[in-house]
């Protein structure tokens, strides 16, 4: 992909690379008959590496997540002439974190890899969060373990359409939330619950 330099530099990129042959599945998860080859490169410094070479006079990265600078300038292989980081615009009283290990009706709340499809943890913690969401007027931020946890989870509740997850803009949109897995981008606002009386 990125090919200027000898075969010994050639040799020692290709360790950074990596093939895989997935199978297309049909809904029911059976085979649907086609494979996709991808190609994916796990060290983001071989490009950046690339464009320095190039004699790239400026690049400029900006995002709210890249904290901390140190560890990304060495994912990169790059050093930053100029780096600017500000304070994070929440302050700490703004900030409410608890864990639950039990949901509205006494049962055990667990993402552990075993419950993550069990139906009726995954009810559990709808319930508990529509509960939830219907008394914190601002929204709630819901983290959760993998991007197909979360997917898996508001398929289980219904997704958009569901009653449980829609009406907040009927009632002045209060109490809505935001769904994230990790580190992976915040998907948008789809969800809101209604205003509590």
């Amino acid at each position: 992909v990125f090919g200027t330099g000898t075969n010994l530099l050639a040799l020692a990129r290709s360790k950074s690379y990596r093939v895989h042959v997935s199978a297309k599945s049909n809904d029911g998860g059976g085979f649907a008959g086609g494979r996709t080859i991808s190609y994916w490169c796990f060290a983001p410094s071989l490009a950046m590496r690339e464009l320095t070479f190039l004699n790239v006079r400026s690049i400029l990265i900006t995002s709210g997540t890249l904290a901390p600078l140190p560890s990304f300038s060495m994912e990169l292989g790059m050093k930053f002439g100029v780096q600017l980081e500000n304070d994070h615009v929440i302050q700490p009283d703004q900030i409410c974190v608890r864990v639950l290990g039990k949901g509205v009706s006494g049962k055990e709340l667990s993402s552990k890899y075993g419950r993550r499809d069990d139906p009726e943890y995954i009810t559990e913690l709808g319930n508990s969060l529509a509960s939830l969401c219907t008394h914190i007027p601002a929204g709630v931020l819901l983290f959760f373990p993998s991007y197909s946890a979360m997917q898996n989870c508001v398929e289980k509740w219904g997704g958009p359409s569901s009653e449980r997850f829609s009406g907040g803009g009927k009632s002045g949109g209060r109490g809505g939330a935001f769904f994230a897995a990790r580190k992976k981008k915040v998907t948008n606002p789809k969800y809101s619950f209604p205003q509590t009386p």
